[in-house]
């Protein structure tokens, strides 16, 4: 799948109602070898910030996925190294990662494709840019 279509399925996925990480991960499943039903229940209790309005979904499926495209998960640094370089690539665009300060931050910077396909939809918005910078991310790898 190209980024377009990774982004549309994590927002198709969103309208069904489910959550941030459940999105991401059901969008790049095949990514982590997962089918739709374990990416599902991997991300059911990530929603709403791990169940406290701690890190959102959006941070935390895709570092679960970046896990994934590691040669040697058992490389510290070289897992660290991607982790901080998606964190920052989200931070630019939504300058926090908890969900409960997104939820209320009016600040964002959501990617055009986000703004076109999530509309006002505030966390589909997060799920769609979110999308790119794996998409991206995932390439580089």
């Amino acid at each position: 799948m190209n980024k377009a279509e990774r982004c549309h399925a994590a927002m198709d996925y969103r309208r069904q109602g489910l959550n941030c990480s459940q999105c991401l991960l059901a969008a790049f499943r095949d990514r982590a070898g997962l089918t739709v039903d374990q990416a599902m229940a991997l991300g059911a209790g990530m929603g709403g910030g791990v169940r406290c309005g701690s890190i959102c979904g959006a941070v935390s499926a895709p570092v679960m996925l970046l896990g994934t495209a590691c040669p040697d998960p058992t490389d510290r640094p070289a897992v660290t190294a991607v982790v901080k370089e998606y964190q920052r690539r989200f931070l630019e665009h939504f300058h926090r990662m908890d969900c409960r300060e997104l939820l209320r931050a009016q600040d964002l910077e959501p990617s055009e494709l986000a703004l076109e396909l999530a509309g006002g939809d505030h966390c589909g918005r997060l799920i769609v840019t979110a999308a790119e910078l794996l998409t991206d991310m995932l390439e580089e790898a």
